[in-house]
Protein backbone atom coordinates (compact mmCIF):
# COMPACT_ATOMS: atom_id res chain seq x y z
CA UNK A 1 0.00 0.00 0.00
CA UNK A 2 1.41 3.34 -0.97
CA UNK A 3 2.28 5.38 2.59
CA UNK A 4 2.30 9.01 2.80
CA UNK A 5 3.96 10.54 4.91
CA UNK A 6 4.02 14.12 7.16
CA UNK A 7 6.05 15.36 9.58
CA UNK A 8 4.81 18.75 11.36
CA UNK A 9 6.86 20.46 13.87
CA UNK A 10 6.09 21.59 17.52
CA UNK A 11 4.25 24.74 16.04
CA UNK A 12 1.80 22.46 13.36
CA UNK A 13 3.58 23.30 10.17
CA UNK A 14 4.68 20.92 7.50
CA UNK A 15 8.20 20.58 7.36
CA UNK A 16 8.67 17.38 5.35
CA UNK A 17 6.65 15.27 3.27
CA UNK A 18 6.81 12.35 0.79
CA UNK A 19 5.49 11.78 -2.81
CA UNK A 20 3.11 9.63 -1.89
CA UNK A 21 2.18 12.18 0.39
CA UNK A 22 1.92 14.84 -2.40
CA UNK A 23 -0.07 12.34 -4.42
CA UNK A 24 -2.72 11.31 -1.73
CA UNK A 25 -3.66 15.13 -0.66
CA UNK A 26 -3.29 16.39 -4.83
CA UNK A 27 -1.06 19.20 -3.91
CA UNK A 28 2.68 20.00 -4.79
CA UNK A 29 5.08 19.64 -2.28
CA UNK A 30 5.90 23.22 -2.62
CA UNK A 31 2.47 24.52 -1.83
CA UNK A 32 2.25 22.27 1.49
CA UNK A 33 5.98 22.87 2.94
CA UNK A 34 5.33 25.31 5.72
CA UNK A 35 1.98 25.96 5.72
CA UNK A 36 0.21 24.79 9.38
CA UNK A 37 -1.82 21.99 9.48
CA UNK A 38 -5.21 24.30 10.35
CA UNK A 39 -5.39 25.82 6.97
CA UNK A 40 -5.27 22.70 5.07
CA UNK A 41 -8.63 22.15 6.91
CA UNK A 42 -11.72 23.72 6.75
CA UNK A 43 -13.31 25.46 9.89
CA UNK A 44 -15.61 22.65 11.13
CA UNK A 45 -12.86 19.94 11.17
CA UNK A 46 -10.07 21.96 13.18
CA UNK A 47 -11.63 20.34 16.75
CA UNK A 48 -10.98 17.00 15.65
CA UNK A 49 -7.56 17.64 14.35
CA UNK A 50 -6.39 19.00 17.46
CA UNK A 51 -7.96 15.99 19.33
CA UNK A 52 -5.72 13.33 16.77
CA UNK A 53 -2.60 15.58 17.71
CA UNK A 54 -3.08 15.68 21.39
CA UNK A 55 -3.64 11.90 21.35
CA UNK A 56 -0.54 11.08 19.17
CA UNK A 57 1.40 12.79 22.19
CA UNK A 58 -0.29 10.66 24.68
CA UNK A 59 1.06 7.32 25.31
CA UNK A 60 -2.28 5.71 26.78
CA UNK A 61 -4.14 7.36 24.09
CA UNK A 62 -5.90 4.60 22.19
CA UNK A 63 -5.64 3.50 18.60
CA UNK A 64 -8.91 4.83 18.15
CA UNK A 65 -8.05 8.39 18.81
CA UNK A 66 -5.00 8.54 17.14
CA UNK A 67 -6.56 7.69 13.69
CA UNK A 68 -9.13 10.12 11.52
CA UNK A 69 -10.46 9.27 8.35
CA UNK A 70 -11.62 11.86 5.94
CA UNK A 71 -14.35 11.08 2.94
CA UNK A 72 -13.21 12.49 -0.31
CA UNK A 73 -15.31 11.86 -3.96
CA UNK A 74 -14.44 8.65 -4.36
CA UNK A 75 -12.23 7.27 -1.88
CA UNK A 76 -11.61 7.68 1.62
CA UNK A 77 -8.28 8.97 3.19
CA UNK A 78 -7.05 7.12 6.66
CA UNK A 79 -4.85 9.28 8.80
CA UNK A 80 -2.79 7.92 11.35
CA UNK A 81 -1.18 10.58 13.97
CA UNK A 82 2.27 9.31 16.14
CA UNK A 83 4.46 11.70 18.12
CA UNK A 84 7.72 11.70 18.06
CA UNK A 85 10.73 13.41 20.09
CA UNK A 86 13.47 15.01 18.06
CA UNK A 87 16.58 17.18 19.86
CA UNK A 88 13.88 18.26 22.06
CA UNK A 89 11.25 19.12 20.49
CA UNK A 90 7.50 17.37 20.24
CA UNK A 91 7.14 16.04 15.75
CA UNK A 92 4.49 14.88 14.66
CA UNK A 93 4.49 12.42 12.36
CA UNK A 94 1.17 11.57 10.08
CA UNK A 95 0.95 8.72 7.67
CA UNK A 96 -1.76 8.78 5.20
CA UNK A 97 -3.44 5.79 3.47
CA UNK A 98 -5.77 5.87 0.67
CA UNK A 99 -8.93 3.69 0.24
CA UNK A 100 -10.42 3.38 -3.25
CA UNK A 101 -14.45 3.23 -2.58
CA UNK A 102 -14.48 1.21 -5.94
CA UNK A 103 -11.82 -1.23 -7.24
CA UNK A 104 -12.41 -2.47 -10.25
CA UNK A 105 -11.81 -5.87 -9.10
CA UNK A 106 -14.53 -5.33 -6.80
CA UNK A 107 -17.41 -7.71 -7.69
CA UNK A 108 -20.37 -5.34 -9.54
CA UNK A 109 -23.49 -4.26 -7.15
CA UNK A 110 -25.58 -6.90 -7.46
CA UNK A 111 -28.90 -6.48 -9.87
CA UNK A 112 -31.67 -5.46 -7.78
CA UNK A 113 -29.85 -2.37 -6.63
CA UNK A 114 -28.03 -3.40 -3.42
CA UNK A 115 -24.85 -3.26 -2.21
CA UNK A 116 -22.61 -5.47 -2.83
CA UNK A 117 -21.58 -7.83 0.20
CA UNK A 118 -18.54 -7.79 2.08
CA UNK A 119 -15.90 -10.19 1.54
CA UNK A 120 -13.27 -8.38 4.12
CA UNK A 121 -13.59 -5.81 6.47
CA UNK A 122 -11.29 -2.48 5.97
CA UNK A 123 -10.09 -1.96 9.81
CA UNK A 124 -7.12 0.57 10.56
CA UNK A 125 -4.30 -0.91 13.52
CA UNK A 126 -1.01 0.72 14.00
CA UNK A 127 0.51 -0.82 10.67
CA UNK A 128 -2.38 0.67 8.76
CA UNK A 129 -5.40 -0.59 7.08
CA UNK A 130 -6.19 -4.24 7.43
CA UNK A 131 -8.43 -6.40 5.83
CA UNK A 132 -10.30 -8.17 8.31
CA UNK A 133 -12.09 -11.95 7.82
CA UNK A 134 -15.63 -10.83 8.85
CA UNK A 135 -15.79 -13.83 11.13
CA UNK A 136 -13.65 -12.74 13.26
CA UNK A 137 -15.47 -9.93 14.36
CA UNK A 138 -17.31 -10.94 17.64
CA UNK A 139 -19.07 -8.15 17.45
CA UNK A 140 -19.67 -4.13 16.28
CA UNK A 141 -20.00 -1.10 17.90
CA UNK A 142 -21.23 2.20 16.70
CA UNK A 143 -18.93 4.96 17.23
CA UNK A 144 -20.67 8.07 15.74
CA UNK A 145 -20.55 8.21 11.71
CA UNK A 146 -17.51 5.06 11.90
CA UNK A 147 -17.95 2.08 13.93
CA UNK A 148 -15.75 -0.14 16.17
CA UNK A 149 -14.87 -3.82 15.29
CA UNK A 150 -14.82 -5.48 18.19
CA UNK A 151 -12.46 -9.39 18.18
CA UNK A 152 -10.96 -11.16 20.54
CA UNK A 153 -7.42 -9.97 20.01
CA UNK A 154 -8.67 -6.33 20.51
CA UNK A 155 -10.66 -3.37 18.97
CA UNK A 156 -10.23 -1.67 15.50
CA UNK A 157 -11.60 1.64 14.12
CA UNK A 158 -13.55 0.92 11.00
CA UNK A 159 -14.69 4.08 8.32
CA UNK A 160 -17.97 2.35 7.23
CA UNK A 161 -21.38 3.16 9.49
CA UNK A 162 -23.50 0.29 11.25
CA UNK A 163 -26.42 0.31 8.90
CA UNK A 164 -23.94 -0.13 5.64
CA UNK A 165 -22.22 -2.97 7.93
CA UNK A 166 -25.52 -4.08 8.12
CA UNK A 167 -27.15 -4.10 5.03
CA UNK A 168 -23.35 -5.98 3.29
CA UNK A 169 -22.90 -8.39 6.46
CA UNK A 170 -23.93 -11.88 5.96
CA UNK A 171 -27.65 -11.47 7.57
CA UNK A 172 -27.73 -15.10 8.54
CA UNK A 173 -24.59 -14.46 10.60
CA UNK A 174 -24.62 -10.69 11.71
CA UNK A 175 -28.25 -9.53 13.91
CA UNK A 176 -29.03 -6.25 14.96
CA UNK A 177 -29.58 -6.64 18.50
CA UNK A 178 -29.46 -3.17 19.01
CA UNK A 179 -29.89 0.23 17.34
CA UNK A 180 -26.28 0.39 18.52
CA UNK A 181 -24.99 -3.18 17.88
CA UNK A 182 -24.33 -5.75 15.36
CA UNK A 183 -23.71 -9.11 17.02
CA UNK A 184 -22.13 -11.96 15.69
CA UNK A 185 -24.04 -15.64 16.17
CA UNK A 186 -21.10 -17.40 16.00
CA UNK A 187 -19.43 -16.26 18.73
CA UNK A 188 -22.54 -15.58 20.90
CA UNK A 189 -22.21 -18.38 23.67
CA UNK A 190 -25.87 -17.61 25.82
CA UNK A 191 -28.69 -15.24 26.01
CA UNK A 192 -28.60 -13.83 29.48
CA UNK A 193 -31.71 -11.65 31.84
CA UNK A 194 -30.21 -11.93 34.94
CA UNK A 195 -30.59 -7.92 35.41
CA UNK A 196 -33.72 -7.89 33.77
CA UNK A 197 -32.30 -6.41 30.48
CA UNK A 198 -31.46 -8.86 27.90
CA UNK A 199 -28.29 -9.71 26.52
CA UNK A 200 -25.71 -11.60 24.22
CA UNK A 201 -23.18 -13.32 26.04
CA UNK A 202 -20.10 -13.50 23.89
CA UNK A 203 -17.37 -16.81 24.30
CA UNK A 204 -14.29 -14.57 23.93
CA UNK A 205 -12.09 -13.47 26.75
CA UNK A 206 -13.69 -11.60 29.39
CA UNK A 207 -17.21 -12.92 28.17
CA UNK A 208 -18.75 -9.40 26.65
CA UNK A 209 -21.67 -8.53 26.85
CA UNK A 210 -23.81 -7.06 23.92
CA UNK A 211 -27.57 -5.65 24.66
CA UNK A 212 -30.71 -6.45 23.04
CA UNK A 213 -32.89 -4.09 22.77
CA UNK A 214 -36.83 -4.64 23.53
CA UNK A 215 -37.83 -4.01 20.27
CA UNK A 216 -35.59 -6.91 19.05
CA UNK A 217 -36.10 -9.61 21.30
CA UNK A 218 -39.24 -11.25 19.47
CA UNK A 219 -37.31 -11.55 16.30
CA UNK A 220 -34.13 -12.87 18.05
CA UNK A 221 -36.06 -15.20 19.33
CA UNK A 222 -37.69 -16.50 15.82
CA UNK A 223 -34.20 -16.44 14.60
CA UNK A 224 -32.48 -18.21 17.18
CA UNK A 225 -35.88 -21.04 17.60
CA UNK A 226 -36.19 -19.89 20.95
Amino acid sequence: MDAGLVVLDQDRCVVSLNAAAARILGRAAADLLGARLHDLHPPGSRAKVDLLLAAAHDPQAPATATSMTVALPGRIMVIKATGLAHGGAALTALMLFQIDRRRPAEPAPPADGGAAPLVKLPVTTRHGVTLLDPADAVYVQANGHYTTVHTADGAFFCALPLSELEARLDGRQFVRAHRGYLVNLRHARAIDRSDGRAAFVMATPGAPRVPVSRGRIDTLKKLLAL
